[in-house]
C-alpha cells in the first residue's frame, strides 16, 4: 500500500449526499484492490466519481452541469427545459466578473 503523487489540476467529480462536488485529487492510494484517488477540499476521503483534468472553475462547472442533467430528467414542461438549457449555457460560458442570470425574460 503506497500513496503516489498526482498531477496538479486533477479533480474527482461525484456525489456526496444530494450534491455534486468537485474535490481536488492530491494523491493516488495504491493497494492490492486497485487505485483510489485521495481528495482534499470541500469533501475529503473516498467516494465514487469521475476524474477530470482542468482548472478549479472548469471542475465546478462540470459538477454543476451534472446536477442540472439530473434536474432535467424531472422536468415536465418545455418551458422548464428551456430554462434549464439557458442555465446550462450560462454555466458553461460564465467567467469571473460576468453578471448573473435572470430567467424572467431578460438577462441580468
Amino acid at each position: 500500500m503506497t500513496a503516489e503523487p498526482v498531477d496538479t489540476r486533477t479533480w474527482l467529480i461525484g456525489r456526496v449526499g444530494n450534491q455534486e462536488l468537485a474535490s481536488e485529487v492530491v494523491g493516488w492510494w495504491l493497494d492490492p484492490e486497485g487505485v483510489t484517488p485521495m481528495t482534499a477540499g470541500e469533501w475529503s476521503g473516498h467516494r465514487e466519481g469521475e476524474i477530470f483534468k482542468g482548472t478549479r472553475l472548469d471542475a465546478a462547472k462540470v459538477a454543476m452541469l451534472r446536477k442540472l442533467a439530473e434536474v432535467a430528467e424531472r422536468c415536465k414542461t418545455p418551458e422548464a427545459l428551456a430554462d434549464l438549457d439557458r442555465i446550462a449555457e450560462w454555466v458553461t460560458n460564465w467567467k469571473p466578473g460576468d453578471p448573473g442570470l435572470s430567467l424572467g425574460g431578460e438577462s441580468a
